[in-house]
C-alpha cells in the first residue's frame, strides 16, 4: 500500500543520463493519483513536464552536482528557469571556494543567483554534507540564509556521499526552524524516511522513491 502521506513530502526527480521523453511520459503516468511535493527535470524537459503535469510543481537543477559552473552561467540558467515558469531549482554552491576557505566568494556567487531569480521561485541550496565537515556545514547553511535561501538539500546523491541522522540533528540544533531541510543521499526505505522526518527533515528525495513509499506498480 502506498504511503500517501509520505509521498507529499517527496521531491521526485527522473534525472539520469539516459532519461528520454518517453521516460518523462511514463513517469507522469506512474504518479497519477499521487501528490508529491514537486518534480524536478532537466531544463530540456521542463516544457514537456509542464505540458504533461500542468497542476504539479515542476523544478529543475543548476550546477548539479558539483557546483563548478561560473557565476555567469548560473545566473543565465536561473533566468531561464524563471522564464520557463519553474517552481524551484536545486543549485550547487561553489564547493571549490568553500573547500579553499573562500566563503566570501561562494556567498557572492549565490547572491547573484538569488538576484537573478527575482523572488519568483524557490531556491534549494545543496550543502553536500557527505563531503563537508560539520564546521563547513554550519558555514554553508549560514551562507545560504544570509543570501535569502531558506531551503537546504543535504546532498546531491550521485556518489557524493550519504546523509546521516547526525547531519540533520546538527542543522536543527544550530539553526532551529530557520531552515527547511530536504534530505537526499541515504533514503532507501520508508523506515529511513521516517527516521529523517523524526530528526527534523521537511522534504525527502530518493532515487528509489517507489520503494520508499511502497509503490508496487501504480497508485493505490
Amino acid at each position: 500500500m502506498i504511503d500517501k502521506e509520505l509521498i507529499k513530502r517527496m521531491v521526485l526527480a527522473p534525472l539520469t543520463t539516459e532519461t528520454t521523453a518517453s521516460d518523462i511520459i511514463q513517469f507522469s503516468k506512474d504518479i497519477e493519483g499521487l501528490e508529491p511535493y514537486s518534480v524536478l527535470v532537466d531544463e530540456y524537459y521542463i516544457p514537456l513536464a509542464k505540458e504533461l503535469m500542468p497542476d504539479r510543481k515542476i523544478g529543475t537543477i543548476i550546477a548539479y552536482p558539483f557546483g563548478g559552473f561560473t557565476t555567469e552561467m548560473k545566473v543565465e540558467m536561473t533566468k531561464k528557469a524563471v522564464a520557463l515558469g519553474c517552481s524551484e531549482f536545486d543549485i550547487g554552491a561553489q564547493y571549490s571556494y568553500i573547500k579553499s576557505g573562500r566563503f566570501d566568494l561562494a556567498k557572492d556567487d549565490m547572491l547573484k543567483v538569488v538576484e537573478a531569480s527575482q523572488g519568483k521561485l524557490d531556491i534549494v541550496g545543496m550543502a553536500q554534507v557527505g563531503q563537508m565537515t560539520l564546521e563547513e556545514l554550519e558555514k554553508i547553511c549560514k551562507m545560504f540564509l544570509e543570501c535569502g535561501i531558506h531551503i537546504v538539500k543535504t546532498n546531491s546523491g550521485m556518489n557524493q556521499g550519504n546523509t546521516v541522522i547526525e547531519h540533520i540533528s546538527f542543522m536543527r540544533r544550530v539553526f532551529g526552524g530557520t531552515l527547511e531541510i530536504e534530505v537526499s543521499g541515504g533514503v532507501r526505505t520508508g523506515d529511513d524516511a521516517y527516521r529523517y522526518i523524526d530528526a527534523g527533515v521537511n522534504r525527502i528525495h530518493s532515487s528509489v522513491w517507489k520503494n520508499v513509499i511502497g509503490w508496487t506498480g501504480g497508485a493505490q
